[in-house]
């Protein structure tokens, strides 16, 4: 139940994308969306402390749990999704729309 709201925001969001491509793209509007895993931004800091208090276990241990979820057994940078979205705001991706772009390393979810 935690993840309800987070999950149906986001799939509401690919939703919304899948619009906006489709009505703009009559005016040369692209529309994407960028799925990152997990980042260690402030609110996913906020996120793994609250997980380490439930659990009973270190900060780091939450990130370590995180990180083995991944094939490359480590989170996403924040750097390499803005690299993606950068690739999208420029010319070189003017074909790319209505796409949902995970940025996760290859983990499923």
């Amino acid at each position: 139940p935690a993840g309800v709201g987070y999950n149906t925001s986001k799939a509401a969001l690919c939703g919304l994308m899948r619009s906006v491509c489709q009505d703009g793209g009559v005016y040369g509007v692209t529309a994407n969306a960028v799925l990152p895993g997990w980042v260690r931004t402030e609110m996913a800091e906020r996120s793994a402390a609250a997980e380490a208090e439930e659990r009973g276990c270190s900060v780091a241990r939450v990130w370590e749990d995180r990180a083995a979820l991944y094939p490359a057994r480590r989170v996403v940078e924040a750097e390499e999704v803005a690299q993606v979205i950068l690739f999208l705001a420029g010319e070189e991706s003017s074909g790319v729309s209505g796409e949902s772009i995970r940025v996760s390393l290859g983990c499923p979810w």
